[in-house]
Formats: C-alpha cells, structure tokens, sequence
C-alpha cells in the first residue's frame, strides 16, 4: 500500500503502483526518497496526520511519520503547535538513547510540511487495549517500568506533561507471553512512553499565561491553572492513569462534574481490592497541592520496594550443659603458682581493692576467692548451676552472687557462711550489683530487673 500524504484526502489508502491518489489526485512520494507511508495511523484535530512508514533503505524497517499541517495560518495556535513539533523532534534526539523511549530517525521540511520520522513500537496504546480492570500487579507493575523513565527524563529537565494512557504504548509480546506479562519482546521493557509535543524544559515559562498545555483530568492543578510544570506534575498524571486502569472511571468526566475534589475520594470508583499499600501510593501520587505529592520518581519508587522483614529478637539465652563446671580449688592444691599464673594472665579478671586487700574473684561454681599474695583463701558452695555474676559490698564484707539456678546468694566475705538466698526470677541471674550508698541489691535476669532490699 501507498498512502497519500494530502491532510485533506479522505481516503488515502492507495494501492502499490499508484503514482496518483484515487481519492483526491494528489502524487504519492517517497519522503526523503526512502520513506514511504503506507497506513494512516491517526488525524491529529487539524494539525496533520500520522502515518506508518517503511523505510525501503533499511530492508522495509517499519516506522512513524508524524505530520505538521495545520490548516490555520498566522495565529498563536499555529505558532505553539510549530514550537510544540520542533520541540517532540528535540526531544527524542535528546531522551531516543533510552530504550522505553521512540528514537528519532529525522526532522526536516517537504512541500510546505513538517515531518518527524522516529522508530515504530509494535503494540498498541494502553487505551486501546481490550483489558478491562487491571489487577493490582498489572499496575504495580506499569509504575516500576515507568517510573525510571520519569526519572531519566526528569534528571534532564525534562517534563512529559501529557502522561495519560493514549501516551503509554505496551509492546505486542511474542505469541508464548501474555499481554502483561512483566517484560515485553525479547526481554525488552514492555511499556513505552510516546509523545513528547508537549514536554518542556524545567525552566521554561508559557510566554501566555493560561495557555493550557495537557489533558483535562489528566493534568494536574498547577499545569492546568498556570501552566507550570514539575516533576511532581507528571507523576500526578502517572497516579490519574493507574487509577483510570485500576477503575475504568473516566478522570475527564470526573474533572467535568467534581473538579479536583475527586481525587480525595478516588477509592469510592474500586471494582477489587487493592493493598493498603499501593493505595497509600496513589493517595500521595494524586494529591491536589503540588508540594504535598511525591517530588520525584525515586521517592515513589522506594515506597513500592518490598520492604525488608523485621529482624527477629536474640533468641533467649540457654544455660550452658550441665556437665560440673571446673574450678580453681583442685588446681591450687596440686600447684598454687600455676593458680597464680592464671589469674596473672587474665589480667587480675574481677579484682576490686577493698582498703590493703587484693581479691581475684572466679564465678563459677564453688565461688573461689583469692587474695594477696595468691593464696586461697576461702570458696563458697551452694549454688546448684554456674554462677555468672558476683559483687562485693564498699565495706569488704559481704559478697552477693548470681546463678543460673535463679538464685541470688549472700555471703559473709570473712567467714564464707551463706547468709541469704533471695528466690522469684524466672530465668538465670546473669548480673548482680550493690549499690554503695544503700545497703540494697539490683540484679537482672534475660526477663526482668529486681531491686532486694
């Protein structure tokens, strides 16, 4: 087929051979000698058409012509519309490097029209897909294939605004893939974004004010009022469009009957259920106030990561076997220096001065104490499991311990005699403390902290 390239024709399917349309007698060309329009896409309301091509240099590749023909002459509208196409064709030669976005082939004027030739993407519009309502993996999906695209645009100063469904093309998977699956032909992202005749620089300023630039129930207040636009703009329109599909309400009639109050209700339109967690996305995608939405792709993005589980707690500590623990006493009654050789390589572990005397303290089970000049000088027996913490009182006299057999023990430090045992924990006693103004013991178990007077 050879379509003709007359804005007006109305039939201007042709063909092949056909050097004349049959329709409205116009010559059939090849643009640039080597593209040739084969299918009217679509009528884009009196400012030209677009068409399929084939570019018969590159073995038939297939892509798109878009055409600037609009039929006003010397008015705003036609001045915006050329400013608009020039600025599509710069920016797909400036975003083409990214794959979820149409690379630009060529720019250039022919016969009194402008023309932008960029690379065709097999598959249809997301308005034209037979899906019905989308599941809420279907959308959450859409969000993390688009959301890097906003964000990759956005980091260059680049707004969209005009995201809506009629913009984002889903790519015809291959015939062993669904239609949603997560990932599109040959492992290719599955969502494009399309259309960027509205997209413009960060900085820049309508020369008009109130000239609207969007689509309405797509755009947000901000660009709908004034004319500005962010990147909070564009994914306010991103929210609107996953709504639409989660809905199918129509945000055009929405906007028509509520204005903007319909995005504090969105929720009544659900068919399904939808996680509290996406919904919280949504909540903040389509927030009215600008500065209240998310401020970039990134900032949604980690709110839809899986978020990691919570650590367990330590498990509760287990008493060791109950194998008889080792002591010092049979060591000192074979050799007495190598007891002091132990307690020299541990550093004096535990030792506290009290007034002249040097006590070496071993909790385990006997208590041994041993003092200067490393001699045995006394052990205290009783309790029943290791013993895993002691202190002795300011005054050198008393020594308190704590064991795995839930038992606090107080003994005098000068005769060994066990003068108390304190009972109620319900696990083993693992630090013990006296304190040096009161005459009171703190001690704690792995369940709770008691204080004995």
């Amino acid at each position: 087929m050879h379509c003709c390239l007359n804005p007006d024709c109305q039939n201007p399917q042709n063909p092949d051979g056909t050097k004349f349309c049959q329709s409205c007698g116009t010559p059939l060309v090849l643009l640039r000698t080597h593209y040739r329009p084969i299918q009217l896409l679509s009528n884009e309301g009196g400012f030209g058409r677009t068409y399929l091509a084939e570019d018969i240099d590159k073995l038939n590749e297939r892509c798109v012509i878009k055409q600037l023909a609009p039929k006003t002459q010397g008015t705003y509208a036609l001045k915006k519309a050329t400013e608009l196409f020039e600025q599509e064709a710069r920016r797909l030669q400036q975003l083409g490097e990214h794959p979820q976005i149409p690379t630009l082939y060529a720019y250039f004027e022919q016969d009194g029209h402008l023309y932008l030739v960029q690379q065709f993407i097999e598959g249809q519009t997301l308005d034209k897909l037979q899906q019905g309502v989308w599941s809420e993996s279907q959308v959450r999906n859409l969000l993390l294939e688009l959301l890097p695209v906003l964000q990759f645009i956005h980091e260059r100063d680049i707004i969209h605004r005009d995201i809506k469904p009629p913009n984002i093309m889903c790519r015809t998977p291959p015939p062993n893939q669904t239609p949603l699956s997560p990932q599109g032909k040959g492992g290719q992202s599955q969502f494009v974004l399309i259309d960027f005749g509205a997209s413009k620089q960060l900085a820049a300023t309508l020369s008009v004010r109130g000239t609207q630039i969007g689509t309405l129930g797509y755009a947000p207040f901000e660009q709908m009022d004034a004319g500005e636009a962010y990147p909070a703009s564009d994914l306010f329109s991103l929210g609107v469009t996953c709504f639409q599909l989660l809905t199918q309400a129509n945000p055009y009639n929405l906007f028509l009957n509520k204005g903007y109050e319909w995005v504090g209700t969105w929720r009544q339109h659900l068919r399904q259920s939808v996680s509290l967690e996406l919904q919280g996305v949504l909540d903040k995608l389509l927030r009215k106030e600008r500065l209240q939405r998310y401020q970039s792709a990134a900032e949604v993005l980690a709110d839809l990561q899986p978020k990691p589980l919570p650590t367990p707690p330590p498990p509760p500590r287990q008493p060791p076997s109950r194998r008889a623990p080792p002591t010092v006493v049979s060591q000192l009654n074979k050799n007495p220096w190598m007891a002091a050789g132990a307690i020299l390589l541990l550093g004096l572990a535990g030792s506290q001065i009290y007034g002249l005397v040097r006590y070496g303290i071993f909790p385990s089970n006997p208590i041994v104490l041993i003092s200067s000049p490393f001699f045995l000088k006394n052990t205290f027996t009783g309790h029943t499991d290791w013993v895993d913490s002691v202190a002795i009182s300011p005054d050198g006299k008393t020594l308190v311990s704590g064991s795995y057999d839930k038992t606090i023990k107080i003994w005098n430090l000068g005769t060994g005699k066990l003068q108390k045992t304190l009972t109620g924990h319900t696990d083993g006693v693992f630090s013990v403390a006296i304190s040096p103004r009161t005459r009171s013991v703190s001690e704690g178990d792995w369940q709770d902290i008691s204080q004995w007077q």
